[in-house]
């Protein structure tokens, strides 16, 4: 169950934590940082992203600008992808991501670390490719968007 997280060069210090955090959990994650312009320097986002079951994107600080988040958020919905983003600060949130986990801290990476193990644990994981699309799969990526939000609402 391998995590794809995105990210622009601004937040690269993050993701560097975000994936040496997951990696100590055992979590494989693959790290591709996207340009201004939306595009990843070695061009194999898409596949990527197919080849994921989780997708955490880190926002920039001007988040409503930021186009290729919509079109990868599309794609990974598409795909039944377990997603969440990591955005430091208090900043305010475009409406359309509302419905997803939104980590802010790094304690919140933690919180993601255990709703990965439970999904796991619980096999709620899905498996890749040949379920990918069931409702089934819609189901349990659902459950993991409203744990992992019930989760960093509460702090544990």
């Amino acid at each position: 169950m391998p995590v794809f997280i995105s990210y622009r060069h601004e937040e690269r210090l993050d993701a560097f934590i975000l994936n040496e955090r997951l990696l100590l959990e055992g979590i494989t994650a693959q790290l591709v940082e996207f340009g201004v312009d939306g595009q990843d320097a070695q061009g194999r986002a898409c596949q990527q992203l197919n080849d994921a079951t989780h997708w955490i994107g880190l926002l920039p600080a001007e988040a409503d600008d930021d186009w290729w988040t919509v079109r990868l958020l599309e794609t990974a919905v598409t795909a039944n992808l377990r997603v969440s983003f990591y955005r430091n600060g208090d900043c305010e949130l475009p409406k359309q991501l509302d419905r997803w986990p939104v980590m802010r801290e790094r304690a919140h990476i933690d919180l993601f670390v255990r709703a990965y193990h439970d999904e796991c644990t619980f096999q709620r994981a899905m498996t890749l490719p040949a379920e990918r699309g069931s409702s089934v799969d819609r189901d349990n990526a659902d459950y993991f968007h409203a744990d992992l939000k019930a989760k960093i609402r509460r702090g544990f």
